[in-house]
């Protein structure tokens, strides 16, 4: 996969054709209840849809997805949770078609680092309104990701996150699944190589991350940025599950990474290397596994946002 970083520079999208194509993951909690809304709103504030259609499974939807931007189709709107989104990113490095987001997952974290509401309406307002930015995508193993890459207790929790578990209890699923995780969770021995240094430790969770939030609304730390052109790491450096509680209470603000047992910091990108080898989870998915490269891709994504966005 071509990591170069792309040059595209801001637009408005009133200064492109309003022609589109609307792709929308069902499996995502808000999927099938949201198409037709969408539709119609889009339809209703003047984009010409090509093509809309609802998808079953994400490959189906991501092949759909290659296809449009393929055909120089210049906004490509996809609907979906972080994984959905993610599933398709690579198709628009380095070419003419513009992403437009419609959040429809559980977390979406993505659309918040955008600032875009989880709500039809609000999402839809802002493809026809917003503008145009560029931007970063990280890269974990052999694809890009729009999120985090995580080993660890986010792992099992990854796991324990079945589509009808999201459907039945929304975001409250993220605890549930915390519950039970936590209980099984074991020490992992880690080593990550960066621009920075190597450090090595045991945890029970390392984060890498791309943009500001993660696992919903938590900053990754109190300046992360989704336009910085880098990444930011953090790891529990202790095997102590007090600690993590302590951890998780610094959540909301992103301080979690002032804690005396967090090792944290911003990087371009490095090597992670576990003991054992540890499956890794990017964006929600269980699609690598260490030891795995990583690194950040400046600017790599043209997305749609509110004319406000200052990130």
């Amino acid at each position: 996969m071509n990591k170069t970083e792309a040059t595209l520079t801001s637009d408005s999208i009133e200064s492109r054709s309003r022609r589109a194509v609307l792709y929308v993951n069902s499996k995502s909690r808000r999927g099938q209840e949201w198409f037709e809304n969408a539709r119609t709103s889009l339809r209703d504030k003047g984009v010409e849809l090509e093509h809309a259609q609802v998808f079953e499974k994400v490959d189906d939807l991501s092949a759909a997805v290659g296809r449009a931007v393929a055909e120089k189709v210049p906004l490509v709107i996809v609907g979906g949770g972080d994984g959905t989104i993610s599933s398709v990113v690579h198709h628009f490095v380095g070419s003419d078609s513009v992403l437009g987001v419609l959040p429809l997952g559980t977390g979406n974290a993505f659309a918040r680092d955008l600032g875009i509401t989880a709500d039809v309406e609000s999402a839809c307002r802002t493809i026809v309104e917003g503008r145009v930015e560029a931007v970063d995508l990280g890269f974990a193993g052999d694809d890009y990701f729009i999120n985090v890459a995580t080993i660890g207790l986010t792992t099992s929790i990854a796991k324990a996150l079945t589509v009808d578990l999201k459907r039945k209890f929304g975001r409250f699923v993220y605890a549930i699944a915390l519950a039970k995780a936590i209980r099984k969770v074991k020490p992992i021995k880690v080593r990550i190589e960066t621009e920075n240094g190597v450090q090595e430790f045991e945890t029970l969770q390392l984060v890498i991350g791309n943009g500001r939030y993660h696992a919903g609304p938590f900053p990754l730390s109190p300046d992360a940025s989704i336009t910085d052109g880098k990444l930011t790491f953090y790891a529990l450096a202790t095997t102590n599950k007090i600690a993590f509680i302590k951890l998780a209470l610094r959540l909301p603000t992103g301080h979690q990474v002032d804690l005396p047992e967090v090792r944290s910091q911003e990087t371009t990108g490095g090597t992670l290397t576990s003991m054992p080898p540890m499956r890794v989870t990017v964006d929600g998915e269980l699609n690598e596994s260490t030891p795995m490269k990583f690194a950040i891709a400046p600017r790599a994504l043209r997305v749609i946002v509110p004319q406000d966005f200052n990130n």
